[in-house]
């Protein structure tokens, strides 16, 4: 065979082979590939839901964690300056303070509530208005449970002010504390504070 009809033969197979592939590729890999391309587009369109909707649903949480916490601050807001003058949870405190700090409670004397004066000159008035309970209290106990029931005072949940205090050390025979530990007496002027309804 002559160096020319190798050529020829060698271009025609050449020509058959890259129509070959060319059908190949048209009609088995075009396909495919776009079949792929529309799965990642799927794909893709599905995470970018998928993001929005977690996105939403971190806001969604958000939100309601804001709301738990505004009603949390509204319970506790209620505790510290209660709506009324609600003076049977004051009893119960002021039990559970003398209580915890194992002072004898001697006396204890709640007041019926009074209307805060309003400042002079205050261009804004508060939304509810604010009333005191002015309440005078006498316990009895060493110094360290004093002290404490002290502390607890100021630890209270509702708010409190102490006015004025009176302490004294006991003599003579009811000043005998077990463990030969003297006896003191606090008294107390406390006004504690509420909203009106």
């Amino acid at each position: 065979m002559k160096a020319s009809s190798k050529r020829i033969l060698s271009i025609l197979f050449s020509a058959f082979f890259l129509m070959a592939a060319i059908i190949v590729y048209g009609s088995l890999i075009k396909p495919e590939m776009d079949a792929a391309t529309q799965l990642q587009a799927a794909v893709a369109s599905k995470s970018q839901i998928y993001n929005n909707q977690k996105a939403a649903v971190t806001q969604v949480e958000g939100l309601i964690n804001q709301f738990q916490s505004a009603t949390n601050l509204q319970q506790s807001l209620g505790l510290a300056i209660p709506i009324g003058p609600n003076t049977t949870q004051a009893l119960n405190q002021w039990q559970a303070i003398a209580g915890a700090s194992q002072v004898s409670m001697q006396s204890l004397n709640i007041q019926p509530g009074q209307p805060l004066s309003v400042i002079k000159g205050a261009t804004q008035t508060l939304v509810k208005k604010l009333n005191s309970i002015p309440t005078e209290v006498t316990v009895l106990g060493g110094y360290g449970p004093l002290k404490q029931f002290l502390g607890l005072i100021e630890t209270n949940a509702r708010v409190t002010n102490v006015t004025g205090f009176d302490f004294k050390s006991l003599a003579g025979p009811q000043s005998a504390l077990q463990g030969g530990n003297p006896i003191y007496s606090l008294e107390l002027n406390v006004v504690a504070y509420y909203q009106e309804n």
